[in-house]
């Protein structure tokens, strides 16, 4: 089954990602995909700190690991 097809009308969609487009604009949707890069090197680089360092900036490892885990798309100030 071909994810592109319109189940209405049989028709190849040419724009998979209008959807996208219509809710975010095009400036949008590269801003979305940028926070979301974003996001998922920053979590990579958190469960990466040492405990001190984690320490410093008030986490524990159990948080840290927490917090790295979550995916990319689960971004809670993403309308910043």
């Amino acid at each position: 089954m071909n994810p592109h097809v319109c189940c209405e009308s049989g028709t190849v969609s040419e724009r998979p990602w209008a959807p996208w487009l219509r809710i975010f604009g095009r400036a949008g949707v590269w801003r979305r995909l940028k926070r979301y890069s974003q996001l998922r090197r920053e979590r990579h680089q958190l469960q990466a700190l040492p405990d001190e360092l984690l320490r410093d900036v008030g986490l524990t490892r159990e948080q840290a690991r927490l917090e790295s885990r979550r995916h990319y798309w689960d971004d809670i100030g993403w309308r910043r």
